[in-house]
């Protein structure tokens, strides 16, 4: 396919969305040589707004290594979605020729079964330590690079969620006071492996525009956002088995290595992958 000219370039760019609607409206082999022509930063959110399905025939059609180059653009959570519709020897190729992180992670959304809050969940949130103080906490916050809501987690050192503080408590407060005297006592916890449909009517929503996603004991695994909420259940609904290639629980203890970065505030924040997010999606 020829150099995509600049005008459709302009358009994807500016309305990815839009982009999305019309290009389903052709074939997929057509349109997956339309999106090898594209810069992966643009290809991207492009697909982050197509169906799964849809985009997993895209997939089909292209090279390994431009899967794997969109798939990074993409993040773990709008990638997990189109993975799973593909055969699972491509499922593990792909899996295993991206960076490590990136590839527990889809691992584990892929793990769950489809409509459950797991697979629509962030697996990369902003997890901070009780101990920390709100300047700390504040500058964790400001280095943050992936989807961040209006409600912060705070866990323990055995990735155990034990409070909740909102963005705007954290801003109020003084500068050294630790989260432990800020942070709620979590209400509003949804569990990984819960009907996306049986959470939509919690009292969470009410306050907050993200919820924490816990596994048994209480251990965070992810942030269910309201509009990830929403486009599940825009979605079919469908709650099957788990994916052959990574049941639930074998998934969610293949992550708990990879998790410890994300749950300590005090480490490294997340791949600068996340940072490709669009403020579009939400």
């Amino acid at each position: 396919m020829r150099e995509v000219n600049g005008l459709s370039t302009a358009f994807v760019e500016a309305h990815p969305a839009d982009a999305a609607r019309v290009l389903e409206g052709l074939g997929a082999v057509d349109t997956a040589a339309f999106v090898a022509a594209l810069e992966p930063r643009l290809a991207a959110p492009i697909l982050r707004h197509g169906g799964p399905p849809y985009c997993a025939r895209i997939f089909e059609s292209l090279e390994d290594s431009r899967v794997v180059e969109l798939i990074q653009m993409m993040g773990p959570q709008a990638a997990a979605q189109i993975v799973q519709h593909l055969p699972a020897g491509r499922q593990m190729k792909l899996l295993s020729a991206l960076p490590v992180g990136i590839s527990i992670a889809i691992r584990l959304l892929i793990g769950y079964p489809r409509g459950t809050c797991g697979a629509s969940m962030d697996p990369w949130p902003m997890a901070l330590g009780a101990g920390m103080s709100a300047a700390e906490a504040l500058e964790e916050v400001r280095k943050f690079r992936g989807d961040l809501g209006d409600c912060l987690f705070v866990s323990n050192g055995q990735r155990r969620l034990i409070g909740v503080v909102s963005l705007g408590s954290l801003l109020r407060c003084g500068p050294r006071q630790p989260l432990s005297a800020v942070m709620r006592v979590p209400e509003h916890v949804v569990s990984a492996l819960a009907s996306v449909s049986a959470v939509a009517n919690n009292s969470g929503w009410d306050e907050f525009h993200v919820l924490p996603v816990v596994e048994r004991e209480n251990r965070l695994v992810g942030a269910l956002h309201r509009h990830a909420l929403t486009s599940a259940l825009s979605g079919p609904a469908v709650r099957s088995a788990p994916n052959l290639v990574s049941g639930a629980f074998g998934a969610y203890w293949q992550t708990l290595s990879a998790l410890a970065e994300i749950v300590v505030g005090t480490l490294p924040p997340v791949p600068s992958v996340a940072s490709e997010r669009k403020s579009d999606e939400r």
